[in-house]
């Protein structure tokens, strides 16, 4: 009796998954016609998601259409949703190779934009996947980092899907009670939230572990629930489903009147489904009911309905076990000849099971092996891109000896990916012959250890490399602490001669040797300063500042510059303290070097106006000038150091190329923006903005508004 109710309960679950709100999806095809842009990419995501359990051929490609609009469009940070709908799709195709690809593709996406959701919704989607693949520790990390995610975000819908999903882990592990709990919680939000659809879900998800439990009376209030939300919006297949399942229930209990009323029911609402499966299920159900009420007739009847339904369906389970009993029928009335051959059916579909379900096996650990193995390649190949991409900035404008790094680094990733394609040609021939596994997996391990080996090299070049980068570094400090003496003393003779008698001509050359004196030791102080905070690895020491009292200091420290220059220094925006958390020094650096130049690069008697203030999400400063503003050319190359730029000091002012180059430095340290909007002979307004959900990216919590 119990392997009855569990085949049975097994081919009633997909149906009642895969049953759609109709209602909804003709509503989407007729707002498809009629929206376009960005509306139109939310509508091919919403039918994405409609078909998934049930077409997943038609997911990917209502997926593809929202990423190639996306694409037409040329919007970034909307890709994630469609990368994971389409990585669900394979998910329920078989295919869990290309389904992990998708979901770490939406995972850099999400991580890319920031979109906290569609990261969360990737990692209960993987577990899933790990669900699948048995390895239930994995899942088990990912489904609890999904959820804590959707709890800070409070966000429902996510929350009500990550408690599906562990209901899903705790049924497998038989811990019923777990699943339940977690079933109810799903089921409260979205009851809470209106998802008519998803209530049905976790209500039939309800009955059918109070079933397992043997908790029937429960488990037919489940399904009476279900069934109400159900004909509330016409859900034909789910309604049928659940009859089936009441049956089912029933059926359980050696009820076999009641179980037989329900049946009945379910094949009168299915016959206008023109679902066969469905039907073929249903003849199953009402055949081994009149079986065991041995009306052997009526039951030989509707096995052999069963059998005609599922023809085209392949339904060899089902078939299989309406041969069964007819050679049991055959068997009861003494009919021997039809009795073996029905019985030879049987046996002949249990042998086609027995060898699809060794061939599902041996896919499910070979796409195991493969995502293990990709995961790894993932990682890796990331650790490398991260150290390369370092190893490139730090040295692309001290030595050219990078070059041999990078081809290093190149030839590294050429071996990785040659190694990768020789253990996925190992991983197919895995398919083909299940008793090679031992071996290739051996083979695997052997290309780990290449791996190791390559990286252990990698890492006593990257060694090599600091070391001598190390010694540059030391050996350009010793110079500029050497070189600032001099022009120190020089300009101090300077400041004596000055106090001399001298005529007009000897204080014009005395002028000129202190400018040049000062322009050497701002030159040696700018390369002290950059190389001091390129390679500072400290946390900035954060404290709370007031960016209205700072540039209001600023302005009083640059007063006789601008005087100088006949230009006056303006204060705009809230008269009010805008308050941050950040590094002061830093900060002060900055303004230092971009007010600095705003003077130095503005024509005599043009204003130069310094704001401070907070615009949407996030807290600004800015400097603007009117000056010579810059080209196109220069933008591209504004923060690299020693660049020289079109512009020009408007009164012989030294410029040495590293106050920007120092300014970006500083501005990335904070984990803060910096733009630049300028237009040639009218000025430029250099803008940082320090954005909360960025700042938290790189340093927790680092600016909060008061």
């Amino acid at each position: 009796m119990k392997t009855l109710f569990t085949f049975i309960a097994f081919l009633v679950m997909p149906l009642m998954a895969f049953s759609q709100h109709v209602s909804h999806i003709d509503s989407l095809y007729a707002s498809l016609r009629a929206v376009s842009g960005v509306d139109r990419v939310d509508v091919y995501n919403a039918l994405a998601w409609e078909y998934r359990k049930s077409y997943p051929d038609s997911t990917i490609y209502y997926g593809n259409q929202a990423l190639y609009l996306l694409k037409e469009l040329k919007i970034e940070g909307k890709k994630a949703q469609s990368l994971n709908y389409i990585g669900i799709a394979y998910h329920y195709k078989g295919d869990q190779v290309r389904s992990f690809d998708y979901y770490h593709m939406a995972m850099d996406e999400a991580i890319q934009h920031g979109d906290s959701i569609q990261y969360a919704h990737s990692l209960n989607s993987l577990g899933r996947l790990f669900l699948t693949q048995g390895d239930f520790l994995k899942s088990y990390d990912y489904y609890f980092t999904a959820l804590g995610i959707f709890e800070e975000l409070n966000d429902q819908e996510g929350l009500s899907y990550s408690y599906k999903s562990l209901s899903d882990l705790y049924q497998t592990q038989n811990n019923y009670a777990k699943a339940q709990e977690m079933s109810e919680k799903a089921f409260n939000i979205r009851l809470a939230t209106g998802n008519v659809p998803g209530q049905i879900s976790m209500l039939i998800e309800l009955a059918q572990i109070q079933e397992y439990n043997k908790n029937y009376e429960k488990a037919f209030d489940y399904y009476l629930q279900a069934k109400v939300k159900a004909e509330s919006i016409n859900d034909g297949i789910n309604i049928a489903s659940i009859n089936v399942g009441i049956a089912n229930l029933y059926f359980a209990q050696e009820k076999y009147p009641e179980s037989l009323i329900f049946a009945k029911k379910a094949l009168n609402l299915a016959g206008d489904t023109k679902n066969l499966h469905l039907v073929a299920l249903i003849y199953l159900q009402l055949a081994k009911i009149y079986y065991e009420e041995r009306d052997f007739a009526l039951a030989e009847l509707y096995f052999k309905q069963a059998l005609k339904a599922s023809e085209k369906s392949r339904e060899y389970s089902l078939r299989q076990e309406a041969y069964y009993f007819l050679s049991e029928i055959c068997k009861s009335r003494g009919d021997i000849a039809c009795s073996y051959e029905n019985f030879q059916h049987s046996v002949k579909l249990r042998q086609i099971l027995n060898d699809a379900e060794a061939a599902r096996s041996i896919e499910r650990l070979e796409s195991r092996l493969e995502i293990e193995k990709r995961e790894r390649e993932n990682e890796l190949l990331k650790a490398n891109q991260a150290r390369d991409q370092a190893m490139i900035d730090r040295q692309r404008t001290y030595n050219v000896a990078l070059i041999i790094i990078v081809l290093a680094v190149v030839s590294l990733v050429i071996n990785l990916w040659i190694t990768s394609m020789r253990r996925r040609v190992d991983n197919q021939k895995l398919q083909r012959k299940n008793d090679h596994i031992a071996v290739q997996r051996e083979e695997i391990t052997q290309q780990n250890r290449k791996i190791n080996q390559q990286n252990k090299e990698l890492q006593k070049h990257n060694k090599a490399l600091a070391e001598l980068n190390k010694e540059k570094d030391t050996l350009m400090n010793i110079v500029a602490h050497d070189l600032k003496s001099p022009f120190s003393r020089i300009n101090g003779i300077g400041e004596l001669l000055t106090l001399s008698g001298l005529n007009e001509e000897q204080r014009n050359y005395v002028a000129l040797l202190k400018s040049i004196a000062q322009s050497g030791i701002d030159l040696i102080r700018d390369l002290l300063d950059v190389n001091a905070f390129e390679y500072d690895r400290r946390k900035p020491e954060i404290s709370k500042v007031d960016l209205h009292d700072l540039l209001i200091e600023k302005m009083k420290g640059f007063y006789a510059d601008a005087k100088s220059k006949y230009i006056e220094l303006k204060m705009e925006g809230a008269d009010s303290p805008v308050f941050i958390k950040s590094d002061k020094i830093y900060l002060s650096r900055i303004l230092d070097n971009l007010i600095s130049n705003a003077i130095k690069f503005s024509d005599p008697g043009k204003p130069v106006i310094l704001k401070a203030g907070r615009s949407d999400n996030h807290v600004f400063i800015s400097i603007k000038d009117f000056g010579q503003g810059f080209s196109d050319e220069d933008k591209i190359h504004i923060y690299q150091k020693f660049t020289k730029l079109s512009a020009q000091p408007t009164a012989g002012e030294s410029s040495n190329g590293l106050g920007l180059a120092i300014v970006k430095t500083l501005v990335d340290r904070l984990g803060a923006e910096i733009e630049l909007e300028t237009e040639v002979g009218k000025g430029s307004e250099f803008t940082i903005k320090f954005t909360p959900t960025r700042q938290e990216v790189t340093y927790e919590n680092l600016i909060s508004q008061n």
